[in-house]
């Protein structure tokens, strides 16, 4: 009998040192071929990324519009709102240059009267105002949302007065408060800004004087708890020419009084 090595058939030794278990056989039904990985082509993977980079683009271009919307916004916001008090600081840099000058240095035009016939008959002493396009009502009467009043010195600006009537539209006798403001609880020396924010109140009056100097004036009005009756104050604020608070007084207002009482004959 021939040895297994020398006959035709293969055996299971052989067969796998010979590497055949390694491959797929032939007309194996039980054996799943081994298919070749996909090829990548280089067309794809150009146009992939070409892509990639064009939605990249877009995202970062749609980023800057919006924004580029919001600051633009802003600024027409901005200009649109009410800004009296900007334009009155404005023109209270240009104290003791002709009124010419401050106007378009603060790009503001004024004018020689109101367009309001109560402000006509209240303020006939400046030579010049100027007013918010924009109208409030303040006990059923008509006014604009602020008015920028300037006195002249021989055809230079002299003092800058700025009322901001919208303040008091909701209360004639101003920012309604619960309970009494002490205003020497503001140390002197202190800056506007720390000042309001101690009092929280908003300037109904903004005086620019020659000097740089500034006085602002708060209005605000509470409930007394012992007699139920409404209660108005004033505080008046004054600051030197380096922005320091040198007082800050108040005074108890009648202004019901003052309407109820008896006209002078």
């Amino acid at each position: 009998m021939a040895g297994k090595d020398t006959t035709g058939e293969l055996s299971m030794e052989n067969y796998f040192n010979e590497g055949l278990a390694d491959r797929t056989e032939p007309n194996n039904p039980f054996e799943v071929a081994e298919q070749d990985p996909p090829k990548r082509s280089r067309s794809g993977k150009k146009r992939g990324s070409r892509m990639s980079g064009l939605k990249r683009a877009l995202i970062i271009a749609a980023v800057i519009a919006v924004l580029g919307l919001a600051l633009f916004l802003f600024i027409v916001i901005s200009r649109l709102r009410n800004d009296g008090a900007r334009y009155a600081k404005k023109l209270s840099e240009r104290i003791g240059s002709q009124l010419s000058v401050a106007e378009k240095s603060a790009d503001i035009t004024t004018k020689s009267e109101s367009d309001y016939p109560t402000l006509k008959n209240l303020f006939a002493s400046f030579q010049a105002i100027a007013e918010s396009k924009k109208s409030c009502r303040i006990e059923g009467v008509k006014l604009p949302q602020w008015a920028i009043f300037c006195n002249t010195d021989a055809g230079d600006l002299s003092t800058v007065t700025y009322y901001n009537y919208k303040v008091l539209e909701k209360n004639i006798f101003g920012t309604e408060r619960k309970s009494y403001i002490d205003p020497q609880l503001v140390s002197l020396g202190s800056s506007v800004e720390d000042t309001e924010a101690k009092l929280e109140l908003e300037p109904y009056r903004i005086q620019y004087l020659q000097g740089k100097n500034e006085l602002r004036e708060y209005r605000y009005c509470y409930e007394d708890k012992d007699s139920g009756d409404i209660v108005a104050y004033v505080i008046t604020g004054i600051w030197d020419e380096s922005g320091a608070l040198t007082a800050i007084p108040d005074t108890r207002k009648n202004y019901i009084g003052s309407l109820l009482a008896s006209p002078e004959t």
